[in-house]
């Protein structure tokens, strides 16, 4: 029987897998990541993990690239795709199965596996205790923005536009289909029904059907004050804290709105208060003139309709200002969720190994530090892995948190080290947003521990060129590196491609 032209389609864009080691397909779907892996099975039948597949909401056109995108992703894997790793709840890395359902729900698409992070597990005793506060955050950042807005603040817009971010399934546009990680827990043909069925720190696993690969699941870490450290910190454990900056916020704004739950809220409302209960003046003794009076007379004003001198001293809303810095670390906090993967290729001597971060932050990073120590799992020596990286993904779209220094890609000393950045600089860092992706002194650093060989989805080269030689590496070396990459013949192009052997 001849091939319809659907199926010649599909002979002529599948991907294949090297005889041993794998393919990295980075697809370009503008600002997000989407990763398509090609092993190759013991049958010699090539198996596929897609590692995230998402483009940031905001993008425009995104959602049109996107459907290109995983049309592409149907031919290349013959509309079966082995594995499905989501590393974090944000649009820009799972999007695709939104804009995309339709190409993804057919009914001839198998999804076999869905890898997903413990915090995923909403049984988890820990993952409560994530959401409650997660949830506490929301209400207290809701109740800002809508005072802002009420204020005609003009920070009221972008705040709600980074909280969207961070909670797209409130999104008015997106009625009432499921989220996309609802979407795929059913889609899926191994569903997840126990908590084993979720990747914990120090998992060690296989991929079905494929010799000679172990993965190792290196966060995020089962540690609450971990997920908190989104910054340097001097890489070293934080003090246990029963209050910190985002939850006194958080009580405040709900104690003023009189959106305080009494049950929940109550203790963390007294523990966020400026004073001892001692020091603080009840409203209805605040209202007696005779005893007061001097007192906001001379430190707040107002004390009468003619005396308005001190009016600058009124705050009205700018302490709700503060809910800027706390929509940021929601943000930043669910990418310290990220489920981090470490592929080894077990019959290369040494073992290569490729990284992939999602969008791991510093605790997360920290947390592998302490893999060997005793516990549940299979102890993993972080250093002699991050020793025999040859690949890394660079995390977060290269932001300058996102990659330790000292703990992480100085310990990549790999000689064949290649890195991979999926991000779009020109949108990052327009005037609306200004966010430093690439980071210039990470990109630096990462030219020289790579000796300039970086892909990004940004720069993919037009009508098949190969990437230039920006001089780091003699031509013998660079035509070795540049041999192992594809990349679509287009002047569009929609991904590059890079093979370990």
């Amino acid at each position: 029987m001849m091939p319809t032209e659907t199926d010649a389609a599909a002979v002529v864009f599948k991907m294949k897998a090297p005889t041993t080691g794998v393919s990295v397909r980075m697809y370009n779907p503008g600002f997000g990541d989407c990763l398509l892996l090609a092993f190759a099975g013991g049958d010699g039948e090539a198996r596929y993990v897609l590692i995230d597949c998402g483009v940031h909401h905001q993008y425009s056109g995104g959602s049109a690239r996107m459907k290109r995108v995983a049309d592409n992703i149907m031919a290349a894997t013959g509309k079966h795709l082995h594995a499905v790793a989501i590393t974090h709840d944000h649009t820009d890395h799972h999007y695709g199965f939104r804009y995309a359902r339709k190409t993804f729900a057919e009914d001839d698409v198998i999804i076999d596996e869905l890898w997903l992070a413990w915090i995923e597990n909403s049984d988890d005793d820990l993952v409560k205790q994530w959401v409650k506060n997660k949830h506490l955050t929301l209400r207290a950042l809701t109740s800002a923005i809508n005072r802002l807005q009420q204020a005609n603040h003009p920070l009221a817009a972008a705040m709600q536009s980074v909280l969207e971010f961070d909670v797209p399934e409130g999104f008015a546009a997106a009625g009432n289909a499921p989220p996309p990680l609802e979407f795929l827990r059913g889609k899926v043909v191994k569903k997840l029904n126990v908590p084993q069925d979720y990747k914990n720190p120090r998992d060690v696993f296989t991929i079905p059907g494929v010799p000679n690969v172990k993965v190792y699941v290196l966060g995020p870490p089962r540690n609450y004050e971990l997920l908190n450290v989104m910054d340097d910190n001097n890489e070293v454990y934080p003090e246990m804290t029963a209050l910190n900056e985002r939850t006194a916020f958080a009580a405040a704004v709900l104690a003023a709105d009189g959106e305080a739950r009494q049950d929940e809220d109550d203790d963390l409302i007294w523990r966020s208060r400026p004073f001892d209960k001692r020091y603080e003046i009840q409203k209805i003794d605040a209202d007696c003139k005779m005893m007061y009076e001097g007192f906001f007379h001379d430190f707040y004003g107002f004390d009468s309709d003619v005396d308005q001198s001190n009016e600058w001293r009124r705050i009205e809303t700018d302490w709700l200002l503060s809910a800027q810095q706390l929509v940021e670390e929601l943000d930043s906090i669910t990418n310290n969720t990220s489920l981090v993967l470490a592929f080894e290729l077990t019959d290369t001597t040494p073992h290569k190994v490729l990284l992939f971060v999602g969008d791991a932050q510093v605790g997360n990073w920290m947390s592998w530090q302490h893999l060997d120590d005793s516990g549940p799992g299979e102890k993993i020596d972080i250093d002699d892995l991050l020793t025999r990286t040859v690949f890394y993904k660079v995390g977060h779209h290269g932001s300058r948190n996102a990659t330790l220094k000292e703990h992480g890609l100085e310990r990549m000393t790999n000689s064949d080290l290649v890195a991979i950045i999926p991000v779009d600089k020109k949108w990052a860092n327009n005037e609306k947003r200004k966010w430093e992706h690439p980071a210039e002194k990470l990109l630096a650093q990462l030219e020289t521990s790579t000796r300039g060989r970086i892909l990004r989805s940004d720069k993919i080269p037009q009508n098949g060129k190969k990437p230039e030689n920006p001089g780091m590496l003699d031509q013998q070396n660079w035509k070795a590196f540049t041999d192992e990459i594809e990349l679509e013949n287009s002047d569009d192009p929609l991904w590059i491609q890079f093979t370990v052997k």
